[in-house]
């Protein structure tokens, strides 16, 4: 079980670091829900091309490799709440990365999340 904790570090670190860089890449496109259609092929283009989006890509194309991998190692009611700790890897790196403030009640939450991913692991 050693072996899966390790491998679902890794996934999730890069999993949350992706999601934190496709964010970065996607704020410098702007909103794009509420483009219009002539605006919206410009924008799909700048996001493909954008390499914060590429790389936010390419490590959630790695986490998702990982995840399949877990999944081969052992069942889907373990897998799926280890990987949750990217919500940590999130809010440390969208700190860092992004400028976000991450207060006390989503620290509190983000514990609660922890906590139940401990209580699952045990079982």
């Amino acid at each position: 079980m050693l072996k899966t904790f390790l491998i679902v570090l890794v996934a999730t670190t890069i999993g949350g670091t992706g999601h934190v860089f496709l964010s970065k890449g996607m704020r410098g496109i702007g909103d794009m829900t509420e483009a219009g259609r002539g605006a919206l092929f410009s924008m799909a283009l700048s996001a493909a091309t954008n390499p914060w989006v590429i790389l936010g890509v390419t490590m959630q194309a790695m986490f998702f490799f990982a995840y399949l991998a877990l999944l081969s190692r052992t069942s889907l009611t373990v897998i799926l709440p280890l990987t949750a700790m990217d919500y940590v890897v999130v809010a440390l790196v969208a700190q860092a990365v992004l400028g976000e403030s991450v207060g006390l009640v989503r620290w509190t939450g983000i514990g609660f999340v922890t906590a139940g991913v401990l209580l699952i692991s045990r079982t």
